[in-house]
């Protein structure tokens, strides 16, 4: 059975194809699909035990020859030499100190406020409850994760698949 949480990214040039799955671990058929031979890489997230078991039985039984693992691994290599990760493979830690600065926060603020995009509803045009009033004082922001910043955030934004919780300490949630 096909794993519909899986999901294929990217449809360019092969060595730019990445084929990932929200999935926990690797299912096996996936390497069914004739797209596999066209993706190098495969984004597995937290649960890269049951893939390595899953491709290992999948090397070993002949389904997928190791001249394919051989050819991905090849093909990645190749990609990040051409890009120069290999000529400055670390980055500058004196930079370090600068993550998060105020002008960071203030240039993704910036980004936010020219790129926000209010929805209207319209549900009953005569009493629209979008845009609010700008006189209003108060607004109530209610749901199960109206405080969870983490969660509005979602995936990349501190792991790669998000996380819950107050993540930050200067956002003022109300």
């Amino acid at each position: 059975m096909m794993n519909t949480n899986i999901k294929v990214v990217g449809v360019e040039p092969a060595d730019r194809s990445i084929i990932s799955g929200d999935n926990p671990g690797f299912m096996p058929n996936i390497l069914n699909i004739k797209l596999l031979d066209e993706v190098i890489k495969v984004m597995v997230g937290l649960q890269f035990e049951p893939f390595i078991e899953d491709l290992t039985s999948l090397v070993k039984s002949g389904e997928v020859p190791i001249s394919r693992i051989d050819d991905a691994v090849e093909r990645i290599l190749r990609m990040k030499f051409a890009a120069g990760r290999f000529e400055f493979p670390f980055s500058d830690r004196s930079l370090l100190d600068m993550v998060g600065c105020k002008q960071h926060r203030d240039l993704a603020r910036e980004a936010v406020r020219k790129s926000l995009v209010l929805l209207k509803n319209r549900k009953d045009i005569s009493k629209p409850f979008l845009p609010l009033d700008r006189k209003a004082k108060r607004i109530l922001v209610a749901g199960t994760h109206a405080d969870d910043l983490g969660f509005q955030c979602g995936g990349w934004t501190k792991t790669w698949y998000g996380c819950s919780g107050r993540i930050t300490i200067d956002f003022p949630i109300l």
